[in-house]
């Protein structure tokens, strides 16, 4: 049985018949700690918790005595809850003897889980391919708890604020898509804790605007970032010198801010040299893969820049990060970077 972790919740949280082994796969915090919550309060309805019986196994697992723990009849309320969030067991190198032993003893373990008991298994990573995935996703309910990009992030962001009962304005969710389109995956629990915020700020408003997001989404990192692109997309070089000094008085380390630089201009970069082969707008979201929110915020800042002024901007923050790497100077290189890349005027 596969299942959203949404769609989980939910089977919990109307108590609906579930198996006795609940495999929790991917290294996504948000979903894992939901249900990890979740399932005990499924699983002990009624129980105070003083009574229930929940047993971790999460380093050096020893085998026999999992075991043991699954199959001792629990002595308070009839139940018993183990989670097993040990990786060690099933990461690494499958190829010795010793480790197959070892996974066929789990399996065995695993596949014949007394009435009384509930299984967790925890993976940050289980690969589908071994006979353990295999034979325990038959039996299980399995929930894939992978990360979120931000091209996926809108129907996440609607569906919290109704839960929450509120609703974004389109300009809402397009600063927060701004914010987090350099970023590979979406900090789900953090932004999750920002929309919180938002929502006791905004009070009685349940129509939330752009204003709401700037004025308490402070704690997001990407924030920072975002408004260093935003002034480098504008051209505003003392706003992009007074942010990078900024961030060196408080010791932001500086690969994360030369990434996310060297992101946004190869960026502008891309929709520069798909809008110089003609191509509109909505032609470049269809193609280019990248967000909607970003290709409409960038598509006439493009034009401020030249083909070439980016190019050598983007080969030369790739030369400061290997420079970086071997000791070389910091920021006061990234500061000439853009200041050439703003001061130059031939555009086209």
């Amino acid at each position: 049985m596969l299942l959203k972790p949404n769609d989980l919740l939910k089977k919990l949280h109307s108590a609906e018949p579930l198996p006795n082994l609940f495999m929790l796969m991917g290294n996504e915090a948000y979903y894992r700690s939901q249900l990890l919550a979740a399932i005990p309060e499924y699983v002990f309805v009624g129980v105070d918790v003083a009574d229930r019986e929940i047993k971790v196994f999460d380093k050096d697992t020893n085998l026999n005595e999992f075991e043991g723990v699954i199959n001792s009849y629990p002595f308070f309320c009839g139940k018993s809850l183990v989670i097993l969030r040990d990786d060690k067991l099933w990461g690494g190198k499958q190829d010795s003897n010793a480790k197959k032993q070892q996974m066929e003893k789990l399996l065995t373990i695993l596949s014949d889980i007394p009435e009384y008991c509930t299984v967790i298994l925890s993976a940050t990573e289980l690969k589908k391919t071994t006979r353990l995935y295999k034979n325990l996703a038959i039996k299980a309910a399995v929930c894939e708890c992978e990360s979120i990009k931000p091209k996926d992030l809108v129907p996440w962001l609607k569906e919290q604020a109704q839960e929450l009962g509120g609703s974004f304005e389109g300009e809402a969710i397009a600063v927060i898509m701004e914010y987090l389109a350099a970023v590979d995956s979406v900090p789900l629990q953090l932004l999750r804790q920002e929309i919180e915020k938002l929502a006791i700020y905004a009070g009685e408003r349940k129509h939330w605007t752009r204003q709401d997001v700037e004025e308490t989404f402070a704690a997001l990192p990407e924030v920072g970032n975002f408004a260093l692109n935003n002034a480098i997309t504008a051209r505003n070089m003392l706003q992009v010198l007074e942010l990078l000094a900024d961030k060196r008085k408080r010791g932001e380390n500086i690969m994360p801010v030369c990434g996310m630089v060297m992101n946004n201009i190869r960026t502008l970069l891309k929709i520069k040299e798909m809008a110089s082969e003609g191509y509109g707008e909505s032609r470049i979201i269809a193609e280019s893969g990248i967000n909607p929110y970003v290709v409409k915020k960038n598509f006439q800042a493009c034009r401020k820049f030249s083909l070439m002024s980016l190019r050598v901007a983007l080969d030369e923050l790739a030369q400061m990060n290997i420079a970086i790497r071997q000791g070389g100077r910091q920021y006061e290189r990234l500061e000439e970077i853009l200041v050439k890349l703003l001061t130059t005027k031939d555009f086209l």
